[in-house]
């Protein structure tokens, strides 16, 4: 491990971060597996065109070569916003892909401690110190509780902006709302021959709850995600 490494490792655990989290639409998730990466909007745009949804286009932040992550928890206000609009009207689904947090001590990474579209980028920051400036006592209106959950940033939609693209080992497990979804989207990667089982699957509502989640962490109510697995595989227990 090298002395950045070991910098970035050490702030991890100060602030108790343990994973990063990714928004993905639930439709890519067959994509993501068969590339065996998740890859940056602008590789989408040039590479798989048909993957590329028009919220990919909005990157107010300037950096489209990279991929948006969230610590610990995912960023449920960009959600509640991204399924308003009509293109996902008959495509509801979304799912939580939970990162490696390693990925932070990537070279060129940057650190936003508010959305990183916010002032089109001017918040982001490179380095340690762009990490330390998402867990400040205060960011903009918002000050850390005690009860704050850790591993959450101060904002809670405080991001950082990793380089592309990001292999699928560092996914430590994919995360739906809900039971019956979770059998869908693992029938659906099955029948496609993209071993699913390969990953670790978990229920959460909370993660895809904005007002939920957002009370949990500032109330310091654990969030722990349910594991799953198919019903044949617990039957065969």
């Amino acid at each position: 491990m090298t002395a950045t490494e070991t910098a970035f490792d050490e702030a991890l655990g100060r602030y108790g971060v343990t994973r990063l989290a990714h928004f993905t639409p639930s439709l890519n998730l067959r994509h993501i597996i068969e590339d065996g990466r998740i890859t940056s909007s602008r590789d989408l745009a040039e590479n798989a065109p048909e993957y590329f949804s028009p919220t990919d286009r909005e990157r107010f932040d300037g950096h489209p070569d990279k991929i948006c992550c969230t610590f610990q928890y995912p960023n449920a206000y960009y959600l509640d916003q991204a399924r308003r609009r009509p293109e996902y009207t008959n495509y509801p689904d979304w799912v939580c892909v939970l990162l490696s947090p390693v990925l932070v001590a990537r070279p060129g990474a940057l650190f936003s401690p508010r959305n990183a579209a916010a002032g089109r980028g001017s918040h982001l920051r490179a380095g340690l110190e762009g990490l330390e400036s998402c867990f400040a006592e205060r960011v903009g209106g918002y000050t850390r509780k005690h009860r704050h959950l850790a591993g959450a940033a101060t904002d809670l939609q405080a991001e950082v902006l990793v380089p592309g693209p990001i292999d699928t080992s560092f996914i430590t497990a994919v995360v739906v709302s809900g039971v019956e979804q979770a059998a869908q989207e693992f029938s659906r990667l099955r029948m496609f021959g993209l071993r699913p089982e390969r990953f670790v699957w978990a229920v959460s509502p909370e993660l895809f709850d904005k007002n939920e989640l957002r009370r949990r962490i500032h109330e310091g109510v654990p969030i722990v995600p349910a594991p799953w697995t198919p019903a044949h595989d617990r039957e065969g227990a």
